[in-house]
């Protein structure tokens, strides 16, 4: 079974942008224009606490979204949680829980996602309490280049292996739009940039997160796995087995374009991991392969 639909179109985004509606830089109208003349085809402009409207250009969309935070520097955490694609107008108000922030989102048809839970210091449990929310950030652009904790892979791997599987999204969070631009997105399997199919697709799991690197194909046969890919150096078929030696396909002379993985029978889950020859990595969804989770 192939997971990506081939008659379907690829669509680049970023859902995780802010403006000086809030403590950006750029206009929203600048904005658009920074990521469209980088050859983007949709962006979610998320300003903290202040909810943005979806508009659909002829060749651009931007999806509705705000971040939502609780910030407890008592216990050191922060629960960001960016809201996208909703329908009407999220207000944010003080003294709700980060379950009420999620609820928020969702009772006006958005995606809830959690925000940078490497960067915000949250425990795994934090995430396995909350209930609902779709996605986590698995790379944060501005908080790997601000603060060196952009990347949440173990983490995310760390509460899939406990049984919450959620979307994995790879970001901008741009502010300052110098080296928090670019470094991490999502490419869309679509049939159109029209709003509900992106949107659809999106909640479907058909995208893949990448900081540069293309995962082109995922073929699911049994208990086999391949992907094909643009050329990289190493693919890992991560899973919550804690050992297996065939896991990572590693290029000794030339670049690999796919790979296989056949599963151990311990494995509940697998997410395709493949990296470049610059170190830039691209992320597959969790591939479910027992009933198990």
């Amino acid at each position: 079974m192939k997971l990506f639909n081939e008659e379907n179109n690829w669509y680049k985004g970023n859902l995780h942008t802010h403006t000086y509606l809030s403590d950006g830089l750029l206009s929203p109208k600048d904005v658009v224009n920074v990521y469209k003349d980088e050859g983007y085809d949709l962006i979610a402009i998320t300003d903290h606490r202040k909810a943005s409207e979806s508009r659909e250009y002829q060749d651009f969309l931007v999806l509705s979204g705000i971040e939502l935070d609780v910030n407890d520097f008592v216990t050191r955490r922060a629960f960001h949680i960016v809201g996208i694609g909703f329908d009407g107008n999220i207000e944010y108000q003080e003294g709700l829980s980060a379950q009420d922030l999620i609820d928020m989102v969702i009772l006006d048809n958005g995606l809830a996602i959690l925000a940078h839970p490497s960067w915000s210091l949250l425990t795994h449990e934090d995430a396995l309490t909350l209930k609902g929310y779709h996605g986590i950030e698995i790379f944060n652009t501005i908080s790997e280049t601000e603060s060196n904790r952009g990347s949440s892979i173990d983490y995310v791997d760390t509460v899939a292996s406990k049984g919450l599987i959620k979307l994995i999204f790879a970001v901008d969070d741009t502010h300052n739009f110098s080296d928090d631009l670019f470094g991490g997105y999502i490419m869309v399997n679509s049939p159109s940039l029209n709003k509900n199919d992106i949107l659809l697709n999106i909640k479907k799991g058909n995208f893949y997160a990448t900081q540069s690197p293309l995962i082109n194909q995922i073929i699911v046969e049994r208990d086999e796995i391949f992907v094909e890919t643009s050329p990289v150096v190493k693919i890992s078929f991560m899973s919550d087995d804690f050992y297996n030696n065939k896991r990572v396909v590693k290029s000794k002379s030339n670049f690999l374009t796919s790979a296989s993985y056949k599963c151990s029978e311990r494995d509940n889950w697998v997410r395709i991991e493949c990296m470049d020859d610059e170190g830039k990595k691209a992320w597959s969804q969790y591939i479910i392969i027992s009933e198990k989770n």
